[in-house]
């Protein structure tokens, strides 16, 4: 199973939650800080002996404030010194004080550091509804010793619909894949309502905004016995974009790194400028997108004229409208690092490197794009079907096989011809001032929005930074 770490943003016994909190001794509270800090510096046999001269303290001034931050901080110490028992004790002391005096939010960071002594994860689930698929993805949110969620990814499935389409039948088909979706979600997994989100893609509700459908479609494809508690919600492409990066990029590189996800419908990405601010990078041009325009222009039975077409397409037009694009984005093209995602960047990814099927992270380089277009004109056969006796173990090589021929079932020769030679020429220009930028595809990607999504959820619920 898929596991990946989200950063926990609290910041535990921090002067700022105890502002406004009712203190009888200023001293206590300064033994307890001590202790804090002894702990965070590894010196523990100090830090629980400042602990328990807090609590002892506290408990003689009646300080109930004070008394729940020492058991929380012995909490914490005793899970560090594999102490279960006694961590699991003093966090339910620390959690019952704080609910008394009605802190809430603290008590719930706590709870979750209960949990994570207990072995307790949450499970979430995400549907995202796109142009071409309904996705699912479950997933079992723990919190670490180290103070970081980790999620496993318990479930990942699609039904594909053509909901792009906009009829009857693609409303019904798109319904019925939710609700499909919700009885499991519900009978067999048992997850919280609170605990599952809907979202309409940044693509689709692109395609839908062309004819003020969207809040129309949101309450059509609704399941009659979906829980009230779940709305079906929608994003745009600078959201979805936000969204991915954060669940997507490592933490390590969230900051100073590029994303980019090639879509069915739209390409849309970004990165945090240096006041951490998202800035976004949105094109109305994906794989689906471009093929139907080029269908519309060419012979669709002539490969030449196609691929002519395409290559037209990008001299005349899109060629300007990117450059021009990056004229005030220029720290995206000096990033040393892009996470590229999309259906078309997992095809190039799976045919041309099958041995690679099980890694989370592969790294990709511009002229593995560019000849895989090249391929894909001259080479059809050969590329789709690749040499497994390089691949020494017998379980990738059938991994390969099955992901390969989903890849083929997913799409056709001419679909990953428009989708490659779009991608091709927008890396091109991605890439004109550091052209050895390293591009990276995260096998997990998919994931992303529902990634970022917990990263704000858990960011709000212990800040409030996020409405």
């Amino acid at each position: 199973m898929h596991m990946k770490k989200i950063l926990l943003v609290a910041l535990l016994f921090s002067s700022v939650i105890a502002t406004g909190q009712k203190i009888k001794s200023q001293v206590t509270y300064r033994i307890l800080q001590t202790a804090n800090t002894l702990l965070e510096a590894q010196q523990l046999d100090a830090a629980e002996e400042y602990y328990k001269t807090g609590l002892k303290r506290a408990k003689a001034d009646f300080d109930y404030y004070c008394q729940a931050l020492a058991y929380q901080g012995m909490g914490t110490l005793y899970a560090k010194l594999a102490q279960k028992d006694k961590a699991i004790e003093c966090y339910k002391n620390a959690i019952s004080i704080y609910r008394a005096q009605k802190q809430m939010v603290i008590a719930s960071v706590v709870e979750n550091l209960l949990k994570s002594v207990q072995g307790i994860g949450d499970l979430y689930a995400g549907i995202e509804v796109g142009a071409r698929g309904i996705k699912m993805s479950v997933i079992d949110v723990k919190l670490s010793q180290d103070r970081e969620f980790d999620y496993t990814l318990i479930m990942d499935t699609s039904i594909n619909t053509d909901a792009a389409s906009l009829s009857y039948q693609s409303e019904k088909e798109t319904t019925d894949a939710i609700a499909v979706y919700w009885g499991i979600i519900k009978n067999r997994l048992k997850i919280s309502p609170k605990h599952v989100y809907i979202v309409i893609s940044s693509g689709l509700k692109q395609e839908l905004d062309k004819y003020n459908k969207i809040e129309y479609f949101a309450k059509v494809i609704r399941p009659k016995d979906l829980d009230t508690v779940i709305k079906v919600r929608w994003i745009n492409a600078q959201e979805e974009s936000e969204l991915s990066l954060l669940g997507i990029v490592p933490q390590k590189h969230r900051y100073t790194t590029d994303q980019l996800d090639v879509g069915s419908g739209n390409t849309k990405g970004g990165y945090f400028n240096v006041v951490k601010n998202f800035i976004p990078v949105t094109f109305p041009v994906g794989t689906k997108s471009f093929q139907r325009l080029l269908e519309s222009k060419t012979n669709k039975d002539d490969l030449n004229d196609y691929v002519k077409e395409a290559e037209k397409i990008w001299k005349d037009s899109l060629y300007s409208v990117v450059s021009g694009y990056f004229t005030d984005k220029i720290d995206f093209k000096q990033r040393d690092i892009l996470y590229l995602s999309g259906g078309i960047v997992w095809s190039i990814t799976s045919l041309t490197y099958p041995q690679r099927v099980n890694d989370n992270y592969v790294e990709l380089k511009q002229n593995d794009i560019t000849a895989f277009r090249n391929n894909l004109i001259n080479n059809y056969d050969k590329i789709t079907q690749p040499d497994y006796s390089l691949v020494v173990d017998y379980k990738i090589a059938e991994a390969a096989k099955k992901n390969i021929a989903q890849v083929l079932k997913t799409y056709d020769r001419k679909a990953m011809i428009a989708g490659t030679i779009w991608l091709d020429e927008l890396i091109k220009e991605v890439n004109t001032i550091k052209p050895d930028k390293k591009i990276i595809f995260p096998k997990y990607a998919y994931m992303g929005w529902i990634s970022g999504y917990l990263i704000k959820k858990v960011t709000r619920q212990y800040t409030g930074f996020f409405k």
